[in-house]
């Protein structure tokens, strides 16, 4: 059993004090990123008055002054005489919506989305409801258009973090490969692939239509893919495929997979897959005991798991993964942790089928 640290009224006090602090920081950025003015501010290296950034977005004046202010006491902004800049790195990570690095919608989300739901949780609790992720997708404007570094997210996992560890894959879709995609949502990881790998064809999965399936057909028009990429509305663990596949991805979906299905889920990927063939499960990284619970490793998955539970959503571990693969007839099953993403630590598993 973990034991607290010893600490002071005061360090605690400190420690929520802290906590305050970073509620209302979360609202200065969410708001800077809907104003523009952190675009304006990356326009403008130079710097602008408050007065200057004011009259640039159209917004009154003296509220600007205080939001420049308040964005300055939470290092986000420099001042140089009299002038307001942005502080390192900001523009990568708040202005601007293409960087792989970006935030900003993030922040977004947690005020317009994440806020209000997190405020209904006392009452969840006392009435044990149950809500929908198919429900939040379909009001979440992200899924319905997808910024663009959402692009540039899926980009890099792909090539800095999967492409490396699976060569026979990447070989075999450099020679028109398959590759599945389980729980494929707006289809973004599919048309990352199809740009990536010319010859080959790509099948997604999905039971979300509004936010998901209806989102991924119309980009995939757009993008002139329909001969080559094709999504489906199917339960992934539902499939009849049968060595039809190199490779079968499921990105950052399986925490939301209900736990009873789980295990066929990963039967029916491993059906899916050819001889050699690979899958690729990328998600939270997600406390096997409880003193993990404080490693910082894990907070990401510790925290989604609080703010998703209301739908239903339990984390699997990576002992329970690992079990689960082996069960399905994977082997050689590999767990890397993915660091540089902005929703924080992943666990990437590697499972083959050889």
């Amino acid at each position: 059993m973990a034991n607290s640290e010893t600490i002071s009224l005061q360090q605690q006090a400190e420690r929520l004090q802290g906590w305050r602090d970073g509620f209302q920081a979360v609202y200065v950025i969410a708001t800077g990123v809907q104003t523009g003015f952190f675009d304006q501010l990356a326009a403008h290296p130079q710097g602008l008055t408050a007065q200057e950034l004011a009259q640039r977005t159209a917004y009154h004046a003296p509220y600007v002054a205080i939001w420049c202010a308040s964005a300055y006491r939470y290092h986000l902004l420099d001042a140089v005489n009299g002038r307001y800049l942005l502080a390192p790195h900001v523009d990568s990570l708040l202005a601007g919506r293409a960087h792989s690095d970006s935030q900003a919608v993030m922040f977004l989300n947690a005020v317009r989305e994440a806020g209000p739901r997190l405020a209904r949780h006392a009452d969840y609790m006392q009435s044990g409801a149950v809500g929908s992720h198919a429900e939040a997708y379909g009001t979440n404007p992200t899924r319905l258009d997808p910024p663009p570094n959402q692009e540039a997210l899926q980009q890099r996992l792909w090539r800095d973090e999967m492409q490396p560890r699976v060569p026979v894959l990447d070989e075999a879709l450099h020679h028109g490969g398959r590759v599945l995609d389980a729980g494929c949502g707006p289809g973004l990881m599919l048309l990352q692939l199809a740009a990536d790998y010319p010859t080959a064809t790509f099948v997604g999965l999905d039971v979300v239509e509004v936010g998901g399936l209806e989102t991924a057909r119309r980009l995939i028009r757009e993008r002139g893919c329909a001969n080559r990429v094709h999504v489906e509305r199917v339960p992934a663990e539902q499939m009849t495929y049968t060595e039809a596949f190199d490779g079968v991805l499921i990105t950052r979906v399986f925490h939301e997979i209900p736990v009873e299905i789980r295990a066929a889920l990963f039967r029916a990927c491993y059906r899916a897959l050819k001889r050699p063939g690979v899958l690729l499960n990328l998600d939270f990284a997600y406390p096997d005991t409880l003193e993990e619970f404080r490693e910082p490793l894990f907070w990401s998955g510790v925290d989604n798991q609080y703010r998703e539970m209301i739908w239903g959503t339990v984390h699997p571990t990576w002992q329970a993964q690992h079990q689960m693969l082996t069960e399905a007839g994977f082997n050689a099953i590999e767990r890397h942790f993915v660091r540089h993403i902005p929703q924080g630590t992943h666990y990437l598993a590697v499972a083959h089928k050889r």
